[in-house]
């Protein structure tokens, strides 16, 4: 016996690794097909086009057939007729493999695994992912007392074969900041923290985590995960990189979140929600998910060959999302390791290449659909629209209000419009603008790109309510149209007026006009755009030219009375910015009046009905009673007016609302081609839409469309959407998911490290109806959850990914978490949901080194107030130049779906944090809140500010490091009054005054070194 033990110890240890695995059961799926997906299968695995010798490895009927030799590759249970051994072991270069330019050869241990694989019948398994979840028994573990619910059970049974017990529970300050940034990306609050440490009930904890999953803050959190998977961006990628309003559908994704949409309905509505019956706005909303990719604007390009990537970036990000698989690696040609061929590939493409969109004009379809998150905005309108139509449905008194209306023009001196002259004329753009004796003014000459008409006019009137401008038509404008354009159309981007007075003209008013009329606009360029205060894009006012070659009239109302005593020069902009060159107005003619608003009519009140309304009724005739309510009715009708007006808000409230991309099926379906090496312009056999052969097939009574595709996915029979959401959620939890390779759950991919766990975990996401909040709340109510990460260096090195979860979670923040948890800290951040992207403190320069044409590049335009302090969620998302600060900290560019963000430590980190000027301001802003709320003394004030960031108070030994590093600092500010200016005075927000210069300074050098603490980026 002795002497067994003299060989064994004196084996070397690659040997006595072999000698182990040759003495326990091989595991297909966990011990041989690892092996030879990574050096096999390049030649001898799913792609036929690659495929050696006719031999498939990755199927047990070609394995065990006869090489070239005449043996047979693989003999269950003889490993000497093997020829798949010999062909491992042989020192022969000729017949050796993998061969010397393939894979990496075999390893003594992997050889050693084949060999007993053969030895005990060489079984081979379907791939783990590719089965449906079936129900595992709970197990029995030997600690009957730690586990807090199943997941426990799972956890600590792996934990015991091991060897290894769970780590203790963490503390209660360390539990609540982990689940605030897990739940809600932001940091408790102290008032959270005592509420928490004073709660001695037994559930506090779970009241706790409810309270969290309540929160707004949940929403935009969970949503900032979903964008690094859809990819989203506010601008369009490619060389040229346009902006793009697509953030309404990140405001759809933020309530999804937070009204706790089940992830089935969350899955097919983002997918085909436009294909729903009776589709409601929102749901069609939802499909902006396959609406984010980039799209190119370049002149030049193939609009097929953009379309067709268009199209495949659908389908390999909904492959990577639900799936989690690398389809797109079968674009080519047959995949080399998943049973997905290159036609089933093209089978799912036809899913998703149904879009009406071409390459460079990729932007369509497109629908106005106001946000779920509305803004105060919308909400005013939404208040004023229901008064309006409250009032509409209310009966009404002609007569009454005939009678009212006939008073007051009888009392009100006969103005009607005034054609004003025009005495300077001038265009920026070089065109010709002359007088004629109607006082209009016909351009011609030059016609430039873009143009702005400044013409000046007199008046002695004051007390003037409105402008008329009249686009008259003329011979010698193209097609005898209103417009120059070459179809006669115009686009009038913005009307603007200044008022001054000719006795003093330092005397100016700039005239805000609340309302603008016209007697006709073209659809999507409404007059109300004229006046809207912006010329982004093609906004503004056009009125058919093509088709309509008439005079069009608009009339601007102002909000206040405008014009001087003694006399006021009127300054007129026609402003022409649209991106459709020469659209000028061709004509222009300018009118002024000053009747009550609530009279003002394009085209004035006629002087017959005038005198009659100045009769008394007694006197009036039956003929003149008629013509007077015919004309009420027509022109001044109550009803008329309210529905005027609520078309006018419904207007404006849609124009508040931007264009969002939305999927759009063709009405005429598009056929399919698979595509030869994946190129556009080489189609071969026509496919129609299907799945893959190795998945449950769709139903027969489903659609075959992307709604059909989309149920598919979430039926519960499916062996991977369950598991690939719950992997994610535990990944986003844990740091790695139970299944590491979250990005590819195919034959490359690492097995589970709990199989058992994670099936449970699906099947239960199935069961609760699709509850996400609930799969949150069984996570983090687990006894695994709340365990400490304080295990010492030994338990470190024994498990450094905590694949056995032996404790509880430790990783660095995020980016967003960080600057955002460094925003509330210092009471900076701006809580308001939803709402357009935002631009906070950022380089000067970056967006002008993207190009040099002058139509893209723009400087980056920084926001000021609020907008510097919103979530990093709303920080406008530029592809080809991300926010650096948040980049800095492995923040991805968005290009494609990014499923694992990487988590590096840098110096360039240590610097931003340091000296990045959100930062440097915050921790003055964190510092006056410790001087204002933090206690009398500096050492209360250093422990206020310490739990802010940490949501603990301080050892006595930091607390006296911290109080002689405050001394120090306040020493040097006191002597050098300038050096604290120059600190005081980082970013937008004033310092507070009424503290000491020196004082503060020297605080703010502290939260410096606050926010820059391992435990202040850390979540553990």
């Amino acid at each position: 016996m002795n002497a067994i033990k003299m060989i064994l110890i004196a084996l070397p240890a690659t040997l006595l690794t072999c000698v182990a695995a040759a003495e326990e059961t091989i595991e297909f799926n966990r011990d041989v097909l690892p092996i030879l997906s990574n050096h096999c299968f390049t030649c001898h695995g799913p792609d036929s086009a690659t495929r050696a010798a006719d031999l498939r490895l990755d199927q047990r009927e070609s394995a065990i057939g006869k090489a070239d030799s005449g043996k047979r590759v693989i003999t269950p249970g003889k490993v000497q007729s093997s020829e798949l051994i010999h062909r491992i072991t042989t020192q022969d270069e000729n017949e050796r493999m993998p061969p010397a330019d393939g894979p990496n050869p075999l390893n003594a241990k992997q050889i050693a695994i084949l060999k007993t694989w053969i030895e005990q019948g060489a079984e081979y398994e379907a791939h783990w992912a590719f089965v449906a979840p079936k129900q595992p028994a709970i197990p029995k573990t030997q600690n009957s007392s730690w586990a807090k619910n199943n997941i426990d059970h799972f956890v600590l049974a792996r934990l015991e074969r091991e060897g290894l017990q769970p780590a203790r529970e963490a503390k209660r300050e360390t539990l609540i900041r982990r689940v605030a940034f897990d739940l809600t990306g932001l940091p408790p609050t102290l008032k959270e923290i005592d509420k928490f440490l004073s709660d001695q009930s037994p559930d506090a904890y779970t009241t706790m985590v409810d309270y969290y999953l309540a929160s707004p803050a949940y929403g935009e959190h969970m949503a900032r995960h979903w964008l690094d998977l859809a990819r989203y961006a506010d601008s369009n990628g490619y060389q040229y990189d346009t902006e793009r309003e697509q953030w309404i559908w990140r405001d759809w994704v933020i309530n999804a979140y937070n009204t706790n949409k089940p992830f089935n309905e969350f899955t097919i509505e983002q997918l085909a929600g436009d294909l729903l019956p009776a589709a409601t706005d929102q749901q069609r909303l939802a499909t902006g998910f396959n609406r984010n990719h980039g799209i190119t604007i370049e002149g030049g390009i193939i609009d097929e060959e953009y379309r067709t990537e268009y199209v495949m970036d659908r389908l390999v990000t909904t492959g990577e999302v639900w799936l989690a698989l690398t389809i797109g690696c079968a674009r080519c040609h047959e995949h080399k390791f998943d049973p997905i061929s290159q036609k089933e590939f093209y089978q799912l493409y036809a899913f998703f290449n149904q879009v009406p969109e071409r390459g460079m004009r990729g932007f369509a379809p497109k629908q106005r659909i106001p946000s779920p998150l509305a803004t105060a905005s919308q909400q005013n309108f939404d208040v004023e629209l229901t008064r309006l139509k409250t009032e509409l449905k209310k009966p009404i008194n002609i007569a009454q209000h005939l009678n009212s209306w006939s008073e007051q023009i009888s009392t009100q001196p006969e103005h009607g419009w005034t054609v004003i002259e025009p005495l300077t004329m001038k265009s920026s753009g070089g065109t010709t603008l002359t007088k004629l004796a109607d006082k209009s003014i016909l351009t011609s000459g030059a016609n430039p790109q873009k143009d702005v008409y400044e013409i000046t006019a007199k008046t002695d009137a004051t007390n003037l309510t409105a402008v008329r401008l009249e686009a008259l038509t003329h011979e010698s404008l193209p097609g005898g149209g209103p417009g120059r354009h070459s179809n006669s159309n115009f686009v009038l981007s913005e009307f603007e007026l200044t008022a001054v007075s000719i006795a003093d003209p330092s005397q100016q008013q700039t005239v805000k006009f609340t309302r603008a009329i016209a007697d006709y606009s073209q659809a999507n360029y409404e007059i109300a755009k004229a006046i809207d205060g912006s010329v982004a894009g093609n906004n503004g006012w056009a009125v058919d030219g093509p088709t309509r070659k008439l005079p069009a009239t608009a009339m601007f109302i102002a909000a206040s009375p405008f014009g001087f005593e003694g006399g006021t020069e009127l300054q007129f902009r026609l402003r022409h910015d649209a991106g459709f060159a020469t659209h000028g107005v061709g004509r222009p003619r300018f009118s002024i009046t000053g009747d009550a608003p609530q009279n003002l009519q394009l085209h004035g009140i006629p002087a017959d009905i005038r005198q009659i309304a100045a009769k008394k009724r007694n006197l009036r005739s039956a003929n003149e009673q008629k013509q007077l309510r015919e004309y009420f009715l027509a022109h001044h009708n109550p009803r008329q007016e309210l529905k005027q007006r609520i078309a006018e808000l419904e207007k404006q409230k849609m124009a508040a609302i931007p264009e969002t991309m939305i999927m759009q099926d063709m009405a005429q379906p598009r056929a399919t081609y698979l595509l030869d090496r994946g190129q556009y312009n080489e189609p071969r056999d026509q496919v129609s839409p299907n799945v893959p052969a190795i998945f449950p097939p769709m139903p027969k009574t489903a659609a075959k469309n992307r709604l059909g595709f989309a149920e598919w996915l979430v039926a519960p029979d499916h062996p991977l959407t369950a598991r690939v959401a719950i992997n994610r959620y535990w990944q986003r939890i844990f740091g790695l998911g139970l299944v590491k390779t979250s990005e590819d759950f195919g034959v490359q991919g690492e097995l589970p490290s709990h199989p058992e766990l994670l099936d449970w975990l699906a099947l239960e996401f199935i069961r609760s109806g699709w509850d996400i909040k609930q799969m949150q709340r069984l996570i983090l109510n687990s006894a695994t959850y709340r365990q400490t990460s304080h295990v010492g260096a030994a338990a470190y090195k024994q498990d450094p990914e905590n694949r056995l979860l032996a404790r509880g979670p430790r990783m660095r923040l995020s980016a967003e978490e960080i600057r955002d948890a460094t925003l509330v800290t210092s009471g900076l951040l701006v809580e308001r949901l939803g709402g357009k992207s935002v631009y906070p403190y950022q380089p000067k320069g970056l967006w002008l080194e993207l190009n040099n044409r002058p139509n893209y590049s723009k400087a980056y335009p920084q926001g000021t107030g609020e907008d510097l302090y919103r979530r990093s969620l709303y920080t406008f998302w530029k592809r080809t130049v991300p926010s650096p600060m948040l980049k800095t900290l492995d923040a991805p560019e968005r290009e494609f779906c990014t499923i694992r963000r990487s988590r590096t430590n840098t110096p360039l980190q240590a610097l931003l944090l340091l000296n990045g000027p959100q930062f440097v301001e915050a921790a003055r802003k964190l510092a006056e809140r410790m001087l204002s709320e933090g206690g009398t003394t500096v050492d209360e004030q250093i422990k206020y500010g310490f739990r802010l960031v940490t949501a603990r108070q301080p050892s006595d030994s930091e607390l006296a490091l911290f109080r002689e590093a405050y001394e120090t600092d306040l020493k040097f500010y006191a002597n050098d009054q300038a050096a604290a200016l120059r600190l005081l005075q980082v970013g937008d927000s004033a310092s507070d005054t009424k503290f000491n210069p020196a004082k503060l300074a020297a605080f703010t050098s502290l939260t410096r070194v606050f926010l820059n603490l391992d435990e202040a980026i850390t979540k553990e």
